[in-house]
């Protein structure tokens, strides 16, 4: 079987449905009338392993979740393919073979998830008779830095590391978006792309949203809550939906930036168009409007911190670093920030709240009197 081409056809929702379709024909259930891939095609396994463990009906993806997915699975077959192995071969050697292989390739965070994925084909397998051993067992997960760092190699010769935080302190992060709308090079809709620009900025910075989520926002995103103050809505990790309070800084930002456009500025949350934007044309007006991608994002961001000449490390999620620090470091509750962030788990939050605890130590030895 060619796995790749396999995994190619899966790529499409008509594919899914058809198959979902298709497998009321399938005799694939056992005498109490409950799943069994005993005897199955290998086929029949990796489909039902996509389709109801994977992507189910009744959950909904992110695209990052649907592509991380994608590209565990290809990491798998490929590696399956590279030693003409089928999925009926796996067993203890060759599941600490492939768990091997991914500890040395890849970072323990893209490991992790590999393995999580690997982990989860192994079990569906045991728990539908594809395979008689709890062959998950035998996988190893590497150990995983929690926290939001980059890690520096000191020195070549060495497995020493120096570890840098991936966040901006006030001042920085200020300096940096006042960039924004100035790598504006175009002539046509150059005060509505600079207004945008400079609004990307603000609400990465005074928000703390995933770029998913800042990418996904709509006009009718944005609503008044009963005191008369803006919130965002978003869906987050997981699909679970947050509100976000925005600040009156990035409320009049935004309303700069629609008027810019000649769109209204009273509140719709009925309008579903993107409130991010790009023109892939010069000369296409600015009614036929396109969601903003990530790639373009991230570009916006490393063209607005080179020309600052600042850290070219520096990516959209530094600011939610920067964001979620600075609440703590002004005693905004842990509980407040956990929902705003939208972590979770309160943990992930508390991980912020250990480190500026830390970079306040000498704050307190300085209280005390030693001499």
């Amino acid at each position: 079987m060619n796995y790749l081409t396999l995994l190619q056809n899966m790529n499409g929702e008509q594919y899914l449905t058809h198959l979902q379709e298709n497998l009321k024909a399938r005799h694939l259930l056992d005498e109490n009338r409950n799943l069994t891939l005993e005897n199955s095609t290998e086929q029949d396994f990796l489909e039902l392993f996509f389709l109801e463990e994977l992507f189910p009906q009744d959950k909904r993806l992110s695209v990052h979740t649907v592509k991380a997915y994608r590209s565990d699975a290809k990491t798998l077959l490929t590696f399956l393919t590279d030693y003409s192995l089928s999925f009926r071969d796996l067993g203890f050697p060759e599941v600490k073979a492939y768990n091997q292989f991914i500890n040395e390739k890849y970072a323990a965070k893209s490991a992790i998830r590999k393995l999580e994925f690997f982990r989860r084909l192994l079990d569906f397998g045991y728990e539908t008779q594809f395979y008689k051993a709890h062959l998950s067992t035998w996988i190893s997960k590497p150990l995983s830095k929690k926290g939001h760092h980059i890690i520096e190699e000191t020195r070549h010769e060495e497995a020493q590391t120096r570890v840098q935080v991936r966040e901006l302190n006030q001042r920085e992060a200020e300096f940096l978006i006042s960039f924004f709308p100035k790598i504006v090079r175009a002539t046509r809709n150059r005060e509505q792309l600079e207004k945008r620009n400079l609004l990307i900025g603000y609400l990465l910075y005074t928000t703390g949203l995933r770029a998913s989520e800042l990418l996904s926002l709509n006009w009718g995103s944005f609503r008044y809550n009963r005191k008369g103050f803006l919130f965002a809505d978003v869906i987050g990790k997981g699909n679970k939906p947050r509100s976000i309070p925005i600040r009156e800084e990035t409320k009049e930002i935004l309303f700069s930036f629609r008027k810019s456009m000649d769109d209204s500025v009273e509140i719709n949350m009925q309008d579903t168009s993107p409130l991010f934007f790009a023109l892939y044309n010069k000369n296409e007006p600015l009614e036929n409007k396109k969601r903003l991608t990530y790639p373009a994002l991230y570009k916006i961001v490393k063209e607005a911190v080179q020309l600052a000449g600042k850290n070219l490390s520096v990516t959209p999620h530094w600011f939610r670093h920067t964001f979620v620090t600075l609440l703590l470091e002004n005693d905004v509750p842990l509980a407040v920030v956990k929902d705003w962030a939208g972590h979770s788990d309160i943990s992930t939050t508390n991980i912020y709240l250990e480190r500026i605890n830390q970079d306040n130590s000498y704050l307190h030895l300085n209280k005390v009197n030693l001499f």
